[in-house]
């Protein structure tokens, strides 16, 4: 099997970042980094840039692009090759809008029959973001759709899923969550808290029963009071939680933004997207299915001003942390992609530049600007402006 090398003036790795560095790639996986100067001769480099980090991961997004996930397998292969354009190799689709649980078992069975090889970012499996969270958190949701956490429930939706449901969001102070939250974990099933008007304590009886996400910290969720810490108080204190962040300028001030990041550090926040179907789309009012959705100035509405997902790229959401928390590309690489891994249950085969870890990878300027993208070895995007040539 020939190897080939991608040399960047800058590669993130593990506890550092090489300067004119390279990453060994054979077949699918790492086999090497290091200098650039001890691994590869001129003819060996397959593509050079100014910066190599791990491939982002986005494990909370809904679509993208006029498609939703759960329209069909097809969709869902066609949000996830757009989304390699962003820098994303590994994506995991959100669900759970519907107004019955035969329809939410049916989006669910659609999205899991693309799980897999996409030609884009890899779709590594299913989120049901609803239906079991608080009417009075709820965000975009249907209250008509929303109700408490049923395992019977839980067992179709595994079934639906066919192996492929990876996460389940709950709000932990509905009646049953804990048991829920218990038996999800038993299923191998990775749990977030949110979308919720939870105590502290109830947010603390879900971590104790194994709840390991909060979901978009800050958003839909109860306020930190000094009296009354609520759920971001439990996102703030307790290490269990990774803190997903939605970091387009519009859901999170950048301030508050910046406070989760020094109250949890770079190991303890995970940039994501919480795209919805009219991301891409050009400013405008939209149509889709029973919802009226207005896109302007960077945010998605509903009718009444309700914040309704977001039309965030990731490589949006890597700049702004760039440029908020002024961190290095090390930080960066954690929040944008090994921190998720690691909580979705994948850091054993990607989120890090690592040997013996798939070639995933992103390859970006200076400006951190994705200019091409590899998924488990293979390119599956490359920019036009990409500096990226055989030498």
């Amino acid at each position: 099997m020939t190897a080939v090398a991608i040399r960047g003036r800058r590669v993130v790795v593990p506890g550092s970042v090489i300067e004119d560095g390279a990453v060994v790639i054979e077949g699918e996986r790492i086999v090497a980094t290091g200098r650039a100067d001890e691994l590869v001769v001129a003819s060996d480099v397959a593509f050079q840039c100014d910066v190599v980090m791990p491939g982002f991961i986005d494990m909370h997004t809904h679509g993208a692009g006029g498609r939703s996930f759960g329209e069909r397998a097809s969709a869902a292969r066609e949000i996830a090759r757009g989304m390699a354009q962003n820098g994303v190799t590994t994506v995991y689709a959100g669900l759970g809008h519907g107004a019955t649980l035969e329809a939410v078992s049916a989006s669910v069975a659609a999205a899991a029959a693309a799980v897999g090889e996409t030609g884009g970012a890899r779709l590594g499996g299913i989120f049901l973001e609803g239906p079991y969270i608080s009417p009075e958190r709820k965000g975009a949701w249907t209250a008509a759709h929303l109700r408490a956490p049923a395992i019977p429930e839980l067992e179709q939706l595994v079934e639906a899923a066919g192996g492929h449901l990876r996460r389940i969001n709950v709000a932990p102070e509905l009646a049953g969550a804990t048991e829920f939250i218990r038996h999800a974990r038993e299923r191998g099933i990775v749990v977030s808290i949110g979308h919720s008007n939870a105590t502290y304590s109830d947010a603390v009886a879900a971590i104790e029963a194994g709840a390991t996400i909060a979901n978009h910290t800050y958003n839909a969720m109860s306020p930190l009071a000094h009296r009354a810490p609520g759920l971001v108080g439990a996102v703030l204190a307790r290490d269990e939680l990774l803190a997903e962040l939605i970091f387009d300028g519009v859901h999170v001030h950048p301030a508050a933004a910046k406070a989760l990041y020094r109250a949890r550090g770079a190991g303890g926040v995970a940039l994501i997207t919480d795209s919805v179907l009219v991301a891409g789309q050009p400013d405008g009012v939209y149509e889709t299915g029973s919802r009226t959705l207005t896109v302007r100035d960077g945010s998605c509405c509903l009718p009444d001003g309700t914040l309704a997902g977001s039309v965030a790229t990731f490589d949006q959401c890597v700049r702004n942390a760039a440029r908020h928390f002024e961190c290095g590309l090390g930080e960066l690489a954690l929040i944008s992609a090994t921190n998720a891994a690691g909580a979705i249950g994948i850091g054993h085969e990607t989120g890090s530049i690592t040997p013996g870890r798939f070639a995933d990878l992103v390859l970006l300027n200076d400006r951190l600007q994705p200019q091409a993208t590899m998924v488990r070895g293979s390119v599956v995007f490359e920019s036009q402006a990409s500096e990226g040539q055989p030498s």
